[in-house]
């Protein structure tokens, strides 16, 4: 498999006819907006709020704060957790393997001992 590169097709804007424009009903006629340059009114203007306002304001960044410290505190002793488990389950995962490979080996020598048998069995049967 070999991955096709392939060129971006690049599109020429649709023009219309000034006269076709005129022409259209407001849902049909093209609406380009150009991006600003400058900031607009409402993102330059300062935002001063009364006393009132402010307590508020304050009070509820403090309850955010303490909500985001307590996520965090809750997230690392998560992560904190899940790496203990890892580790308790490598751990499980290494003692089952020695157990599966020494079970392993009594099998097989169980086996080959049984092939012997059978092996010894048919030379004396064809003696």
């Amino acid at each position: 498999y070999k991955p096709i590169e392939r060129q971006a097709k690049l599109f020429k804007t649709l023009k219309i006819p000034r006269t076709l424009q005129a022409v259209l009903p407001f849902a049909s006629k093209p609406k380009m907006k150009n991006a600003r340059q400058g900031k607009t009114l409402e993102t330059k203007r300062a935002v001063v709020m009364d006393p009132g306002e402010k307590r508020l304001h304050v009070l509820m960044q403090k309850v955010h704060t303490i909500r985001n410290d307590k996520n965090k505190k809750r997230k690392e002793a998560h992560a904190q957790s899940l790496q203990e488990q890892a580790k308790r389950n490598a751990k499980k995962q290494e003692t089952l393997d020695e157990y599966r490979k020494t079970e392993k080996k009594k099998r097989y020598r169980q086996e080959g001992k049984e092939q012997a048998r059978r092996d010894i069995k048919k030379q004396k049967s064809e003696d």
